[in-house]
């Protein structure tokens, strides 16, 4: 999968040092990823939600941080929507934004 917006895990990743394996570990398995469904994703990251919106939500570092994507399985590539904090993420809708 081509992850679109890749440079926000990266800042992210500076921002927050203690988070920078696991970026780099989810980043690594999407990449080698070919998702045609959601079953797809969750065989490779069996603790994702997956959400409306062909959207899935990871839990980085032990739930400290939320990842949120929108997967466009025809095409093959994900979008970062939003990588934050567990705080930030609870002001959130995560199937609008």
């Amino acid at each position: 999968m081509v992850i679109v917006y890749i440079d926000r895990l990266e800042e992210f990743g500076w921002k927050h040092a203690d988070a920078r394996t696991s970026l780099k570990n989810w980043i690594d398995a999407v990449d080698l990823a070919i998702w045609e469904s959601k079953q797809d994703v969750l065989e490779t990251f069996p603790k994702a939600k997956m959400i409306a919106n062909n959207r899935a939500r990871f839990e980085i570092l032990h739930n400290k941080y939320r990842l949120i994507i929108q997967i466009d399985y025809e095409d093959s590539w994900v979008e970062v929507r939003f990588i934050g904090t567990h705080k930030e993420y609870d002001r959130i809708n995560p199937e609008i934004i």
